[in-house]
């Protein structure tokens, strides 16, 4: 081959490869994220579903994640308005972060749940846990028996705080499904989607505290940049909505993360990453999940489905509906894929008005995507209750046309008896008259 020909071919590869960036579109394409941290996860806030991991079931350390857990139990188990007084011990045992508690203070569990989960105060994560489990072990059983309880099987809590113990360890998995279980309560979403809180003046303290987010989702005052699509931006992101952040030596930099968007709520944990490598992943994996995936609603409440026959009804039918409405987070353009499929147990008579008589499952690529349980609108009694029902209402029927019938003969006769009285008084008047 002369060189004038390997020259040419090598222009002509050159303008090939300038002429196929210009047919890249120019929109946003977000492949499955390539994720830095050392474990992570993205689920669907509504079903838990997993959109895209890395190690998620691996063993690591939560660090102030475990936070958590400790303020979702503190929040079903007491009132905001609780008052709580500082033991004599936590103060002086805590390490890390805290907010400096003095013995004998005495703060509501308002003002320490919000110590809790903004700045990570260690000392109000005790204060906690002693308070409403009477001793740190057995509010630390509580936090171990709701992780079983929620289906995070590879967790092991030994404190409430995070501090690091070889014996205390989750997963990302494992911390998203604690996260979309405590997103579920109303209190617990406001105080991790707030950014700065201020608690009064105590008993001991004077001052009042103030404090803000470590969040740098949804709340950051630094010059710090992360590295997103191609470009350097701040890591606080518009459409974060709360959780927490962590960080031990040994687990590394943390973060449990929500965000909403378009009605489309996404979940994201990272774990062990270093400095800001979470935030950078938390965006990589929201904007991944908005992207490729949409809330749909399959169905709505109170949808009719079908009639089905009643196995002791002889010949007869009754409708079922939907018991609530149903939506699911799909990949775009997929929605033709979803099929439906209806499981009616057997029905026996008597029903009583939105009585569970079957579910209606909706799949996708053979994965089970959502549920709805299917119901009767309506009461139906048994063929032999209502044969005694429409029995006594003939025996009723009859003995009330035994009743009313001479009532009404004798309110006959004495219409007829008055008009005759009547017309022979009008016959006797007139004869008076005349004569």
């Amino acid at each position: 081959m002369g060189t004038k020909e390997l020259g040419m071919k090598k222009r002509i590869l050159f303008y090939l490869l300038i002429f196929s960036c210009f047919l890249v579109n120019t929109d946003k394409v977000y492949a499955a994220p390539a994720i830095i941290s050392e474990s992570a996860v993205l689920i669907d806030a509504g079903t838990g579903t997993i959109l895209a991991q890395k190690n998620a079931d691996k063993k690591m350390y939560p660090a102030s994640l475990t936070k958590i857990m400790t303020a979702i139990l503190a929040i079903e188990l007491g009132d905001l308005s609780d008052v709580i007084t500082v033991d004599d011990d936590t103060p002086y045992e805590i390490e890390g972060s805290h907010i400096a508690l003095e013995p004998g203070e005495i703060l509501t569990l308002k003002d320490l749940l919000y110590a809790l989960m903004l700045p990570s105060a260690n000392d109000a994560a005790s204060v906690i846990a002693k308070h409403y489990g009477g001793s740190l072990q057995n509010f630390v059983e509580m936090m171990n028996t709701k992780a079983k309880e929620l289906g995070a099987y590879g967790t092991n809590f030994t404190n409430p705080h995070g501090l690091h113990d070889k014996n205390h360890y989750t997963t990302a998995a494992d911390l998203a499904l604690i996260t979309k279980y405590a997103m579920e309560n109303d209190t617990f979403r406001k105080i991790v989607s707030t950014t700065k809180y201020e608690i009064q003046p105590t008993n001991i303290k004077n001052e009042p505290r103030y404090f803000t987010s470590l969040n740098k989702l949804i709340y950051n005052t630094s010059y710090n940049q992360i590295y997103v699509d191609g470009m350097y931006i701040s890591p606080y992101y518009e459409y974060a909505t709360g959780a927490k952040t962590g960080y031990t030596p040994e687990a590394g930099n943390c973060l449990a993360a929500t965000a909403k968007k378009d009605g489309t709520e996404l979940i994201a944990v990272t774990m062990k990453g270093i400095s800001l490598e979470m935030y950078q992943d938390a965006h990589n994996l929201f904007n991944f999940g908005f992207e490729e995936y949409e809330s749909t609603t399959l169905v709505g409440k109170n949808t009719f489905i079908k009639n089905v026959k009643i196995t002791n009804g002889d010949s007869k039918e009754i409708s079922v509906i939907t018991e609530s409405d149903l939506t699911a987070l799909i990949e775009k353009n997929s929605l033709d894929d979803i099929k439906s499929n209806v499981y009616i147990n057997d029905i026996t008579l008597p029903i009583e008005k939105n009585d569970i008589v079957g579910r209606i499952e909706y799949t996708l690529d053979n994965k089970v995507i959502g549920t709805v349980n299917l119901i009767t609108p309506i009461s139906v009694k048994s063929t032999a209750a209502e044969s005694q029902e429409n029995l006594f209402i003939t025996v009723v029927k009859f003995l009330g046309f035994v009743v009313l019938l001479p009532t009404v003969l004798l309110l006959l006769l004495k219409i007829y008896n008055d008009i005759r009285i009547h017309i022979n008084r009008k016959k006797r008047r007139k004869r008076y008259n005349k004569n």
